[in-house]
């Protein structure tokens, strides 16, 4: 199970028993995921789900909320996914109802209008809204993180997909009043309300609320953390050698090039072990070269110098 499937799971098995609570949770799906359609004179709601469990609860939630029961399911492959996408039909005299209460229609003047306001009157109370929120994410949500996919070199990135631009400017102002930072981009013909901060992340998965999934990703940031400076240091390490393995090997040179010119002999003594003990030793590190000639590292490392200077000028 991926991380967006595993958070969805958690939302929609979290125990809500506040019924104006779980009348914003489906009126935040429906608002994602449903659409309205002409029956005759009536008017009937098309309500889309991603996978058989949010089907499942949007079927309990209609009967237990407003007592109606789910006349038409029906099922299509997503050819892009390869997932069934389950269609829920909310028709007949209750669905003006239903549609009513879930502030989706409203009366003007004895006149119905489609309600474009998100947020009203079902969102005043702080939980209403993390629960019309919460359906929002349900209904349009996505989250990847880094190495989800071992063929994707995806970071970690939240979104909600909105249709219109308005919808997903009330969204985002909504989350910053709870210190949660969104930005909105334009993707085709709609608009992406996204976040591809961890820390940012973990943020709105606490607002909704969704501890188990706050505590998963915490325990990713944290390896990744770790992995990554374990990288670090392998990196700095290998850096090291290649440096030592470039300056044992220009040293090695310049040994080569006094013998072969004016001869080692011609060194002063202490240059001469040197050179003789580097040439014997062209592995060693200068700590272990320095422990061989009973001399500290920084003594070893100025006749080094020496050494490849006076090989410069022979």
């Amino acid at each position: 199970m991926n991380f967006l499937d595993s958070i969805k799971k958690e939302i929609l098995n979290k125990n809500v028993k506040e019924k104006h609570c779980r009348i914003a949770f489906l009126a935040g799906l429906i608002r994602g995921a449903g659409s309205l359609y002409e029956e005759g004179d009536d008017i009937g709601l098309l309500i889309r789900a991603n996978d058989e469990q949010t089907a499942n609860f949007i079927e309990m939630s209609l009967k237990s909320l407003f007592d109606y029961d789910v006349r038409e399911v029906s099922v299509s492959e997503d050819k892009l996914n390869k997932k069934d996408k389950f269609y829920l039909s909310v028709s007949g005299e209750k669905a003006f109802d239903i549609l009513t209460q879930l502030n989706v229609l409203e009366e003007d003047d004895g006149e119905l209008l489609v309600n474009l306001k998100f947020y009203g009157e079902i969102t005043q109370k702080e939980c209403c809204l993390r629960a019309f929120i919460r359906g929002l994410f349900v209904a349009i949500g996505n989250c990847t993180l880094p190495n989800e996919n071992e063929n994707s070199s995806t970071g970690y990135h939240l979104e909600l997909n909105f249709s219109h631009y308005t919808p997903a400017l009330e969204t985002s102002e909504k989350l910053a009043k709870f210190n949660v930072s969104t930005k909105i981009t334009r993707r085709r013909e709609d608009y992406l309300l996204y976040i591809k901060s961890a820390e940012e992340i973990k943020n709105f998965l606490a607002f909704l609320p969704a501890p188990v999934s706050v505590l998963k990703l915490t325990d990713l940031m944290i390896n990744r953390e770790l992995s990554n400076n374990s990288n670090r240091q392998k990196n700095c390490d290998l850096g090291n050698v290649n440096k030592q393995v470039e300056a044992s090997a220009k040293q090695i040179d310049a040994i080569n090039k006094i013998k072969n010119t004016i001869g080692l002999d011609a060194l002063k003594p202490d240059l001469k072990e040197t050179a003789l003990i580097r040439e014997k030793y062209p592995e060693d590190t200068l700590s272990e070269l320095a422990e061989r000639l009973s001399i500290s590292k920084s003594c070893l490392n100025h006749r080094l110098r020496k050494i490849v200077l006076l090989s410069s000028q022979t």
